[in-house]
């Protein structure tokens, strides 16, 4: 009778299913220990040693045992690997988070997998995964409501990045750009008469409140004076290449901005090299300053001077694996992120750093 759960032909030929006893039998070990290298525990004390690990794992592969993660996840509640939600894909800085917690989550026989869209509420219902990230709670108003139905409904672990919520039964992670957006804005307007918001969400009209990112611009410029401050905000469709275009048609015409704060890093690379098909000299023609993280990766004609935070990458991964890992009934931690000016070439306060000079303005 078999104790174990998965498919696969022995490799003895005989046709039948393997078993996890298959496979504890052949590594001579244990079938609890076994249970626990191909389950996604493989992290934890009780697998054995990495000697241990490898043996379980070559008796799986020869024997051709396949586990069963369904039946994995309904007995141990654990599923193995981790959900991003990020709600899109087309963010340098999506691409490099979901990169770095792959690094961080292998080791530990955690896989990853991204949502890219927004019904995480909808998935994380009814997944069985160790942890989940939801990076969107601020984008709509019942976020925060749905993240606490999820942590008191499911097993999965929750690390919620918001600026809204505290520690509930979960982990969040606390990262607020909004007082950067006003150090941004005070920077450039001591060396310029007027600055420009790059921004993918248009200003609200009526009583709809503006996203708290554009809302900490207009309130910016209403300190300065300057205005009306819906005036100064550029606004272009989504994504890279609609950046791109609009602000080629915006650097060529009469109206050519001098100094601009982009809504996010991607906006940002946009711009830069739409400056430079124009023939603008960054930052003597136009000085750019990210509000957010640029990967290293993404840029193409020297480091963007940027508001974030330093290792953000790194940081997030760490609390997120530890969450999947650690999976105690635990009140819920609070990490808090500051934000700070890397200055790039894009800027006159990192005018001096060369393209070869990046690794110093944009941490890896």
């Amino acid at each position: 009778m078999s104790t174990g759960t998965g498919s696969g032909r022995s490799a003895r030929g005989r046709g039948r299913t393997t078993t996890l006893a298959d496979v504890a039998r052949r590594a001579g070990v244990s079938i609890a220990t076994a249970s626990f290298v191909l389950s996604g525990r493989g992290g934890l004390r009780s697998a054995g040693s990495p000697r241990t690990k490898e043996r379980v794992r070559a008796a799986a592969e020869e024997l051709g045992y396949v586990p069963n993660r369904h039946a994995q996840a309904m007995r141990t509640g654990r599923g193995g690997g981790i959900v991003l939600a990020l709600s899109a894909l087309g963010d340098p800085w999506g691409v490099s988070l979901t990169r770095q917690v792959r690094a961080t989550a292998l080791p530990h026989d955690l896989s990853t997998l991204v949502l890219a869209d927004e019904r995480w509420f909808e998935y994380l219902q009814g997944a069985s995964a160790d942890a989940a990230l939801i990076t969107s709670i601020d984008l709509t108003p019942d976020g925060p409501s749905l993240t606490r139905r999820l942590a008191a409904g499911t097993q999965t672990g929750i690390v919620a990045f918001t600026a809204q919520m505290e520690p509930e039964g979960f982990d969040v992670i606390a990262s607020t750009p909004f007082a950067a957006m006003r150090e941004a804005y005070a920077l450039l307007r001591s060396r310029h008469p007027v600055v420009h918001l790059l921004a993918p969400h248009p200003v609200p009209v009526g009583d709809e409140p503006p996203r708290p990112r554009l809302g900490s611009f207009l309130d910016a410029a209403r300190e300065h004076g300057d205005g009306p401050p819906e005036r100064l905000v550029r606004t272009t469709e989504a994504g890279d290449r609609a950046t791109y275009l609009s602000a080629l048609d915006w650097l060529a015409g009469p109206d050519r901005p001098a100094a601009v704060i982009c809504y996010t890093g991607y906006q940002a690379i946009a711009l830069q090299r739409a400056a430079d098909r124009v023939g603008l000299r960054t930052p003597e023609d136009l000085e750019i300053i990210s509000i957010g993280d640029v990967p290293e990766e993404s840029l193409y004609f020297g480091a963007i001077s940027y508001f974030g935070v330093q290792d953000v990458f790194s940081r997030i991964a760490e609390v997120v694996v530890d969450r999947a890992r650690d999976r105690t009934d635990r009140p819920g931690t609070l990490h808090t992120f500051e934000w700070e000016l890397f200055p790039g070439s894009t800027s006159r306060d990192g005018a001096g750093i060369a393209d070869g000079d990046a690794d110093a303005a944009v941490p890896s």
